[in-house]
């Protein structure tokens, strides 16, 4: 096996063109580097080098040689800094706001995942409505957020990335008198338990489901696990994500109404204050919520019309 001694000295050789300038830079002796190098190539069993009066010269085989070991040490050096960068985070914090449909999803396996092995990092959870969310983000009072992106908010000042989309269904409890209405028609009339926000993907969702500007039935709360609650008990409707029936508790209790009119899904977005760099600790849970929303993603591939048909504003500049 070649060591990772000798191959710093390869390169250190080749950087400098010289086996003297080498051997002083490492604290070497001329012999112990010249043997150093006669070990790795016969372990090789190539020649990397020619040696001249002007210096050193590489062989092919040193050519191809040397961007393999440049490689090889660039990945150890990065590899080192991750290491001391985890280190360092282990005792820090973390405040991030999420939309209520994380519950349901990603939010419990990914926070148990990364508090199982950064025991130590204290979390502060924040529930809320995008509008609540963000001037946080803005202060510098959370480290990021994960929720629905609208084109009615200005977020070009923020940094963000589009994470997922995840489907939105017509809700109601088993047995409901309308469970069985297959276009938004029927439903006319209902009475409905929505989010008390009516802007963006909401708004949008909105005027799909009421035809008309008549009167509305409508009971308006911020709390997601309210609203259900109420649907479970109530012949009122409410909008929810998919995610929900992967629950046993709505499995059971909740049903889809599958009208002809298809429900757009709503893309999340991870946005944070660059004037504020993510600390090593928040960057490595948001690549948990990554790997955990993949998961969730491909579990939806069979749901038609995901587009959610925002379009994403470009970042600032």
């Amino acid at each position: 096996m070649i060591k990772l001694q000798k191959m710093k000295v390869f390169q250190m050789v080749v950087n400098l063109g010289s086996i003297s300038a080498a051997a002083a830079a490492l604290h070497l002796t001329q012999p112990a580097l010249t043997r150093s190098l006669k070990e790795l190539e016969a372990s090789l069993e190539v020649d990397l080098i020619i040696r001249g009066k002007h210096g050193i010269t590489l062989t092919g085989a040193g050519k191809i040689f040397k961007l393999r070991v440049d490689q090889i040490i660039r990945d150890i050096d990065l590899a080192i800094n991750e290491v001391r960068e985890v280190a360092k985070f282990r005792s820090s914090s973390i405040s991030f706001g999420f939309s209520s449909s994380l519950t349901y999803t990603v939010l419990p396996e990914t926070i148990k995942r990364f508090q199982d092995f950064f025991p130590k990092i204290n979390i502060s959870l924040v529930e809320g409505k995008l509008t609540e969310l963000l001037p946080k983000v803005r202060r510098g009072e959370m480290d990021f957020c994960i929720s629905i992106i609208t084109n009615e908010l200005l977020i070009n000042d923020l940094t963000f990335d589009a994470f997922f989309t995840m489907p939105f269904y017509i809700v109601a409890r088993k047995g409901h008198p309308l469970e069985k209405s297959s276009s938004i028609k029927e439903l006319e009339g209902a009475t409905w338990c929505l989010p008390s926000n009516v802007f963006g993907y909401q708004k949008e969702v909105e005027s799909i489901i009421f035809l008309d500007a008549g009167e509305k039935r409508i009971l308006r709360g911020d709390s997601g696990e309210i609203r259900l609650s109420i649907i479970m008990n109530t012949d009122y409707l409410t909008l929810a994500p998919a995610a929900i029936f992967k629950e046993p508790l709505f499995r059971e209790n909740l049903v889809r109404i599958n009208t002809k009119e298809k429900i757009p899904g709503a893309l999340y977005c991870v946005m944070h204050n660059g004037e504020f760099p993510l600390s090593p600790g928040a960057q490595w849970l948001i690549n948990e919520f990554r790997h955990s929303i993949k998961v969730y993603c491909d579990s939806w591939e069979s749901f038609p019309s995901l587009d959610s048909g925002l379009e994403i504003p470009q970042r600032a500049t």
